[in-house]
């Protein structure tokens, strides 16, 4: 249901991003809702990405043995008129396992949040969808 969103009747002319640099390059980079400047009438888009990370379970030592990464996206429609019409804040989150290996476990989160992020373009392209049809109705 969410993996052939049309997004074609949908007018957006400005998508404004705000996060951490490599997560909103990300975002960015897959994020496929079409964007045509020249539209007057069209809507426009603001979204925030984050991420976060919480201890989940410790050894007897009290060290971290597992964390959970969790990224959230917020995002704005407005109209033409400068009118906010809808919004949500979407998240998701992966439990990942941390070692004592630095570099190895910076990677490890690094490919979960690619992964939640991908999810996460699907629920944020057809809320988007859905928040803008129904505003027109």
């Amino acid at each position: 249901m969410l993996k052939n969103v049309d997004l074609s009747d949908i007018k957006i002319n400005k998508i404004d991003y705000s996060g951490p640099s490599g997560l909103t390059y990300y975002l960015k980079s897959n994020l496929n809702i079409p964007i045509n400047k020249a539209l007057k009438d069209a809507y426009s888009l603001k979204i925030n990405i984050g991420e976060s990370s919480a201890s989940v379970t410790k050894n007897t030592a009290g060290i971290t043995t597992e964390e959970e990464v969790t990224v959230t996206i917020n995002f704005q429609i407005v109209d033409n008129k400068g009118k906010q019409i809808g919004g949500e804040s979407l998240s998701d989150g992966r439990v990942v396992s941390v070692t004592n290996n630095v570099s190895t476990d910076d990677e490890v989160k690094r490919i979960e949040k690619e992964n939640i992020i991908t999810n996460l373009i699907q629920q944020l392209t057809f809320a988007v969808r859905a928040k803008i049809i129904s505003s027109q109705q």
